[in-house]
């Protein structure tokens, strides 16, 4: 026994250390679908996201983990067959006994976090986790009769179809867990329909990121793309310009062009689509916040939007023109001002009926308990503010 586990100590090993680095390059997607599914933060949803990076990982390390050192050597030695036997374990059991029973168990075992994920954390239906248990020992197993996907020159672990027996039934397991867990302690829902009026420091920065990769991914490739189509029809000069279908153009011009792109981009996902969609950008949506914080009407609307674009479009702009040395202080600054004034400079902007203030307050879905007893609506909008 202390022979098997100490075989699958290192696979542990490398799955732990390897864990904050996975986390932290998740941390925005796992952030978002928290906010997406519960409106705000909560410790416990953040606690069962790493917690399932974690899995995962070790899911892989000890399924495909550790490699032989050398390749040619352990293929030249090593010719390993799938063993397509169904019940083949029955015989082990009987031949190798303990080793046989606890890697039996450990089958069972690895895939019970994955049932009770998948049905608990994730909300899929029981009839679709099975199906889905089966399918990923399927292409583990397959991982690793193909000496994963032929990145090793062979096989270096067994093709077990009574893996899949028993992952599917660790898989049953989970979910059987995972039913009688929601029936003790039902998950909490949460009405999709109502939008945070009032978010939090760290879901505008979420959404801000997820926008700002929108921004990126439309400004990016149709900048590169014209570059390229510069370069192969432009004509180099002899001072360092080019011939561009008569015009004499130069590399600074490029720049400028996908910076124009850049800021016309930041304008389509900051300032169209919230200005015409109750103040929520795409992220927002997907986040269910929105950027207006007042009701604010005319003058006083466009005064806002165009406060919300200058502060937020000065860190894409730094970064687009080489000067992304001016973040950190810029970022420290807007940090240091939202917890004196908890909210954005842009915020400060006054609603154009005063005397709904508090009516707005009482919507506040970051927070424990409506600020104001006198209602406890949930806000949905109607219809867009313009």
């Amino acid at each position: 026994m202390v022979s098997f586990l100490k075989f699958y100590s290192s696979s542990f090993t490398i799955a732990l250390v390897l864990w904050p680095f996975v986390s932290v390059v998740l941390t925005l997607p796992i952030l978002a679908v928290i906010y997406r599914r519960y409106h705000r933060l909560r410790f416990s949803a953040v606690l069962a996201s790493y917690l399932s990076v974690l899995y995962l990982l070790g899911l892989v390390a000890f399924t495909l983990y550790p490699m032989p050192d050398d390749p040619v050597a352990y293929c030249a030695a090593h010719h390993i067959r799938p063993q397509l036997q169904v019940m083949q374990f029955v015989q082990d059991l009987q031949t190798h006994g303990l080793s046989a029973l606890l890697q039996l168990g450990f089958n069972v075992l690895l895939f019970i976090p994955f049932g009770f994920i998948m049905t608990r954390w994730l909300r899929w239906k029981p009839w679709i986790v099975l199906p889905a248990g089966l399918l990923t020992s399927l292409l583990i197993e397959t991982s690793q009769l193909t000496g994963f996907w032929h990145l090793y020159p062979c096989a270096y672990r067994y093709f077990d179809v009574d893996d899949l027996l028993t992952n599917t039934l660790g898989t049953l397991i989970g979910v059987m867990i995972a039913v009688i867990f929601n029936l003790i302690s039902p998950p909490k829902e949460t009405d999709h329909a109502v939008i945070v009026q009032r978010p939090k420091l760290l879901h505008r920065a979420v959404s801000y990121a997820l926008d700002m990769f929108l921004v990126v991914f439309t400004y990016f490739p149709i900048g590169l793309g014209g570059v390229y189509v510069f370069h192969k029809k432009a004509l180099p000069q002899p001072d360092g310009s080019y011939l561009f279908h008569g015009f004499t153009v130069t590399t600074s011009l490029l720049d400028h062009g996908v910076q124009i792109l850049a800021f016309l981009a930041f304008l389509l996902y900051e300032l169209l689509i919230p200005a015409t969609h109750r103040g929520q950008t795409l992220a927002g949506m997907f986040t269910h916040m929105t950027v207006e914080t007042k009701p604010r009407q005319g003058a006083l609307r466009a005064a806002f939007y165009m406060a919300r674009t200058l502060v937020l479009y000065l860190p894409l702009c730094w970064l687009v023109s080489d000067r992304g040395q001016n973040l950190p202080i810029y970022a420290l600054v807007l940090l240091i001002f939202y917890m004196v004034a908890r909210q954005m400079p842009y915020d400060l902007i006054p609603g154009s009926h005063p005397y709904q203030s508090n009516q707005f307050d009482q919507f506040d879905q970051e927070t424990s308990a409506p600020r104001f007893a006198a209602s406890t609506q949930d806000y949905r909008p109607s219809a867009p503010l313009l």
